[in-house]
């Protein structure tokens, strides 16, 4: 059984990046340093595919949405990272 929710860490980080996962310290309480890696390696991935994707400079809604999921991602990589840190 994975201890991603959705399946696979690319499913989760794709759901968080959406806002439809909340992740929290509890999200990780399953989670063995493998995990921890796999989902880092899979949240880095996909804040490189956001970022390349810019939308035009006229377009606010598509920035604020690409400012949305990229902050997101970033706030679940330093959450993982703190639980990581605090098992240590």
């Amino acid at each position: 059984m994975s201890v991603f929710i959705g399946g696979s860490a690319y499913n989760m980080v794709r759901d968080v990046a959406d806002g439809f996962v909340t992740v929290s310290e509890r999200t990780f309480r399953k989670y063995g340093p493998g995990d921890f890696a796999e989902f880092s390696q899979e949240v880095n991935r996909f804040l490189t595919e956001v970022r390349s994707n810019q939308p035009p400079v006229t377009d606010t809604e598509a920035i604020q949405k690409r400012q949305h999921r990229m902050r997101r991602l970033q706030q679940a990589l330093a959450i993982a990272a703190s639980v990581l840190q605090r098992r240590r």
